[in-house]
């Protein structure tokens, strides 16, 4: 069970980054994308951020589960482990501060505001990164 869970959460990781490094990679082309081309590009962009969301949501439910299954207690004692939670706690703040921007932009019918998702993005996709170095560093 323990090796399965681990499984489903590098396989998480790996749909979260991997989308949310597409969405930034289809942000930089923005400019040079015919106006016409913005509808269907703007749908693929929320495919990508339904997926990473999905993934970070599997990260946390299954996260948990390794903690609590294969790891006790004893992990709470490792200083890194609250260091890297509080990584994981931003990059979740994170995300959810682009999924509401996404949504109140949609309910208004305009697209969400370019720079706030720059930043999101760029600092998401930061925050992974520094997630999966304090793992390694918490877990070996």
């Amino acid at each position: 069970m323990y090796e399965f869970l681990k499984i489903i959460h590098f396989l998480s990781f790996s749909v979260a980054i991997g989308a949310g490094v597409a969405n930034q990679l289809v942000g930089l082309r923005m400019a040079s994308i015919p106006p016409a081309a913005m509808p269907q590009i703007g749908a693929i962009r929320l495919s990508f951020g339904a997926a990473s969301t999905i993934g970070r949501v599997l990260l946390w439910f299954t996260g948990i589960l390794l903690i609590s299954t294969g790891m006790g207690t004893s992990v709470f004692a490792n200083p890194m482990f609250h260091i890297k939670m509080t990584a994981v706690l931003v990059l979740t703040i994170l995300s959810v501060i682009a999924n509401v921007t996404v949504s109140r932009a949609k309910a208004a019918g305009t697209p969400p505001d370019a720079k706030r998702m720059k930043f999101l993005g760029q600092a998401s996709l930061a925050m992974a990164v520094l997630t999966v170095i304090l793992a390694v560093l918490t877990f070996g």
